[in-house]
């Protein structure tokens, strides 16, 4: 079910690109192209921007449960580790 959603969402994604006549001028245009365009020039820009951009300072996400063997080396036993994370606004 989850491969025919994307392949559907992928497809109508390309389908609202289009414009909804085949005779278009500059008032009837689609502009979801532009705006489109735009937000990904303007998100590579952010991303590989020098000092501040994501690239110098995203990780990405951090696991938190371990599913390994336990202590003894049992393959019987299994122990999992969670990390509680807890933090406090003032």
């Amino acid at each position: 079910m989850a491969v025919i959603s994307v392949t559907w969402m992928t497809f109508m994604g390309v389908v609202f690109l289009f414009p909804a006549t085949p005779e278009v001028g500059v008032g009837d245009m689609n502009y979801a192209v532009v705006v489109l365009g735009g937000v990904l020039i303007l998100s590579l820009v952010y991303y590989y921007f020098p000092k501040y951009g994501g690239k110098n300072w995203f990780t990405g996400p951090v696991a938190t449960i371990d599913g390994g063997l336990g202590v003894d080396g049992d393959k019987g036993k299994e122990t999992v580790t969670v990390e509680v994370v807890r933090t406090t606004e003032e």
